[in-house]
Order: structure tokens, then sequence, then C-alpha cells
């Protein structure tokens, strides 16, 4: 189980049984799918599941969008012709 512990940490929680048993066959123990769910189990780890993909923008709305008055012309003669600005949301660290 210390094995599986280690493999576990090392994977960042990422191998299931499948992968598990394959691990540790490599590591020269004869351990099948089924016995790595059970050690698994025993151990006290699960593999940390993906989160489902979250649509954040929809593009297909009646909305007013803004005009695109650059057109793609970055450089000002003078300073205060144009601004810009990022509303993202910053990423949270994991």
């Amino acid at each position: 189980m210390s094995k599986v512990r280690q493999i576990h940490n090392a994977t960042r929680a990422s191998y299931g049984s499948r992968r598990m048993s394959r691990q540790l066959r490599e590591e020269g123990l004869d351990v099948g799918r089924h016995r790595a769910r059970s050690l698994m189990k025993k151990a006290g780890v699960a593999v940390k599941q993906r989160k489902k993909f979250k649509k954040t923008t929809d593009s297909n709305h009646n909305l007013p969008v803004a005009p695109n008055l650059l057109n793609r012309q970055f450089a000002a003669d003078r300073p205060n012709i144009a601004w810009c600005s990022d509303i993202s949301v910053p990423q949270q660290a994991a």
C-alpha cells in the first residue's frame, strides 16, 4: 500500500486502477486491475476527477456589439487617442 500511495502522490492523483496496476507491474509487482483497486481503496487514495468544461462565453446572442474603431491600427500619433482595457477575470491559483 505504501507503493500505491507513493505512485498516487507522484502522479498527482491522476492514476485510476488500470494505470495503477500497469505502473505496479512495471515496478515488478504482480498486481491486476481489481487488486490495484482494492489496494487503492485500503490506502484511502482515489483518482481526482476532472472538472466538466464550463462554457463561459455565448457568442450566439442578439445583444449589441461594440464597433471596431481601431480596425487593427494600433499606432497612435499622439497620446489619449485610443484607450484599452482587459475585462477578463484572473485565474485562481490551483
